[in-house]
Parts: structure tokens; C-alpha cells; sequence
């Protein structure tokens, strides 16, 4: 955690009520896509497309084939517009990113109004407050974070720097104006990437022919978009296991306080498989995909649970030392709410239910096990029928995002 002593948001978008906007997640196995929509309401889910990468696409959540991933890329968008008229047709993209390389930091700012603090807060005091801030975050968090992961500042670069709490005189307010006080607590949540994983998104949007508003991490994303997840009685674990990584983001009172990426993911599981049972990759798959969703006869399925289950056990260890690199946490929340494909393998639910929780120091009790499942996403109806699964969840996300900075939620 950044604590800055005095001080590029997202800031709010130019997106037209009832626009179509496509979400854009470029996962490791699957690449997803969502047609949508924005208004007073929230996020409407028009159409929804995914696609299976090719196995040399993609590693741990980067991108290591531009044209296999192009490819796919326009064979999902073609899939959502389809039906589109000219005048219809998406002009502006969404992507998420994620992988090991992606940082997120979350940010306490304490500012004092050394004039005229008796009085009332103005928008124009709000607006000046604000812009001194994140300027400030622009530069100390770029700096700081070149020095975690050994990259100059120009090789870094800023997705998102995001506004979830707010306090003036040690009371939580939406909005500072209206409000006497000397001393005003921000909270932010600050995403950066090195810039070549960057621009490879980017090649792709231009590619597409589309604007990108907004680069995200996925984790940040995910954690935003369940339902509640920003009251300020509000405290959780979000994971969310992909092909290639698993992205964790921890939520404490109603903000997200730390993000942590490992690139350890239902790819791994995959490969286990077709090594012991000396498949083709593909068939390996194939095979745990109907595992998962107890299509095997009893001996099949006795056959891959044999293997999925110690690497699940391998999974379960490296997400406790990711969890034991969240240095500003001194106590885990007690719910855990799982998504992504990778969450469908029953082994994973199994080795965290066993794990002994107790002898983690920080965490007080046993946390409970759940899955993020898509009715339990916020402000999103879905009129397509197809937001059904649990590896949905993350483009889902991505276009709730869009809703809430374009309505300055966040």
C-alpha cells in the first residue's frame, strides 16, 4: 500500500445511453467477448461470444501470438454483430488485462485543507482537490512501482487510477461537497502494466477498428462487480482462476485493498493430464472439461481426479504465498467467492475446504467457500440468455466497470 502524505483517473467517459460497447477478455483458453450497453439502470448484456485460443495464443494471461489472437479476436466481434445495422455497430472496446506483471496497489491519501476549512466544501474546491491528488499518484506510483519490479518509469505504464473511498473529518461521504473539515482521507486503487503487454492490447483494438476506453485489471473488476461489493460493511476474497494465472483481490469495508496475479491456472491442470495419460493436449482438455461437469463414465473420472487432485494441492500451496505477500492485510476477510473456468474443477473447492485455515495466523476464523456466480452480479441484466458460467464473469465485469466511471461510482 502507497500512503502518500499529501497527494490519470479513469475519469468519466464520453459514452452515449444505450451504445453498444464490446468487452473484451483475452483469455489464456477462451477468448471472450460481451456486446452491451449503458444506462441509468446499469449494464444491459446484449450478446455474448467466446473462443477457444490455440494452445501457442497466449501464456499465463500474455499475449505470444498477435495474429492467432487477431484472428479470434475478429471472429468473436464478427459473432456479437452479426445482426447489427451500420448505425449500431460498437465503436469502442474494453479490455481486461491480467498476469503476474500486472500491479495493482491500493492507495490512502491524506490531504488537509489549510484555507478555509470552516468552510464548505465547493465543487470547484472538490474538483481542484482531486486533480492536485492524482497527478501526484501518476508520478509516485509509476516511481514506486519501478522499483518493485526493476522496469524504468518510461517502460510502465498507468491503466487505471480509480477513487473508492472518500472521508472529510473521519466521516465516509460520496461526494466532499457540503462538508466542513480540516482533514480529507481519499482511497484509491492504482493499476499499472509494463507498456509492451500494453500496446500488444492496443495493436489489437486498432486491428478491430475500435476505440479503447479503458484497460483494466481484471481482478480489480471482478471485485467491483459483485453485487454490494462497495459498502462499507463489505469485506471478501474474490479469485478468479483462469487458463493461464489466478487473480486474487481483496476487498476490506467496501474497498478493494490489495490485488495479487500468479501465473498458475487451469492450463497447468491440463497439461498434467495429457502427460500422465499421454494425450494430445487438446483431448487433456477436452477431458477435463467434462470432468468438471461430470460427463466421464466412473473409471474416467476416478482416472483424471487421481491427477487434477495433487496439483490442485500444488494450486492451493502458491495461493498462500501470494497471500502471504499481502503485507498491509493483518486480517483476511472470512468469505472467499471463486470464479473463472478454472473454478469448475471440484478438486479446487475441495483442497481449500481442507486446507487448515487456523494455523493461518491471519485469518480468525475458517472463511467460507463460495462461487461468484452471474446473478450475483451488480446493475447487469442480461438479455441474451447466455451469461450463464463462471469464466463469464470477468467480461462481465469489465463492462460494469465501464457503468460505474461513467456514472463517477468510482
Amino acid at each position: 500500500m502507497l500512503n502518500l502524505p499529501l497527494f490519470k483517473k479513469s475519469g468519466s467517459l464520453s459514452i452515449s445511453k444505450d451504445e453498444n460497447i464490446v468487452a473484451l477478455d483475452i483469455g489464456t483458453e477462451l477468448l471472450k467477448s460481451i456486446l452491451f450497453s449503458t444506462n441509468d439502470l446499469g449494464v444491459e448484456i446484449k450478446k455474448i461470444s467466446r473462443i477457444e485460443q490455440q494452445q501457442h495464443a497466449m501464456k499465463s494471461g500474455i499475449i505470444t501470438n498477435l495474429d492467432t489472437v487477431l484472428e479470434n479476436c475478429r471472429l468473436s466481434i464478427s459473432s456479437i454483430t452479426q445482426r447489427l445495422t451500420p448505425d449500431q455497430m460498437p465503436r469502442n472496446v474494453v479490455m481486461g488485462i491480467a498476469g503476474e506483471y500486472i500491479q495493482g496497489v491500493s492507495i490512502v491519501v491524506n490531504y488537509q485543507r489549510e484555507e478555509n476549512y470552516e468552510k464548505e466544501v465547493t465543487e470547484k474546491e472538490q474538483r481542484k482537490i482531486i486533480s492536485q491528488i492524482e497527478q501526484k499518484i501518476g508520478t509516485s506510483g509509476k516511481e514506486d512501482l519501478s522499483q518493485r519490479i526493476g522496469l524504468t518509469n518510461e517502460d510502465i505504464e498507468i491503466l487505471h487510477i480509480t477513487r473508492t473511498g472518500l472521508e472529510i473529518g473521519g466521516m465516509p461521504v460520496d461526494s466532499l461537497v457540503g462538508y466542513k473539515g480540516r482533514d480529507v482521507k481519499l482511497n484509491y486503487y492504482a493499476s499499472f502494466a509494463p507498456k509492451t503487454y500494453v500496446e500488444a492490447l492496443k495493436k489489437v483494438a486498432s486491428d478491430l477498428r475500435m476505440n479503447v476506453i479503458g484497460i483494466v485489471a481484471q481482478p480489480f473488476a471482478v471485485a467491483r462487480a459483485y453485487s454490494g461489493s462497495s459498502n462499507r460493511d463489505f469485506s471478501a476474497i474474490f479469485i478468479d482462476i483462469g487458463g493461464g494465472t489466478t487473480d486474487i483481490a481483496i476487498v476490506e469495508k467496501g474497498s478493494v485493498a490489495e490485488t495479487k496475479m500468479f501465473a498458475f491456472g487451469g492450463r497447468t491442470f491440463t497439461k498434467e493430464i495429457a502427460k500422465v495419460l499421454n494425450l494430445d493436449y487438446r483431448f487433456a482438455e477436452q477431458r477435463k472439461l467434462k470432468y468438471s461437469k461430470k460427463e466421464l463414465n466412473r473409471e474416467l473420472s476416478r482416472q483424471v481426479q487421481a491427477i487434477v487432485y495433487p496439483v490442485a494441492k500444488l494450486w492451493l500451496k502458491t495461493l498462500k504465498s501470494a497471500l502471504d505477500y499481502c503485507d498491509d492485510i493483518d486480517s483476511f476477510p472470512t468469505q472467499i467467492y471463486l470464479c473463472g473456468g478454472g473454478a469448475l474443477l471440484p478438486e479446487i473447492r475441495e483442497v481449500m475446504i481442507e486446507f487448515p485455515w487456523k494455523k493461518f495466523s491471519r485469518f480468525p476464523v475458517v472463511p467460507k467457500i463460495d462461487f461468484f456466480t452471474p446473478e450475483k452480479l451488480e446493475n447487469i441484466t442480461d438479455t441474451s440468455g447466455e451469461l450463464k458460467h463462471l469464466f463469464d464473469i470477468t467480461p462481465a465485469s469489465l463492462a460494469k466497470f465501464v457503468y460505474d466511471i461513467n456514472r463517477k461510482k468510482i
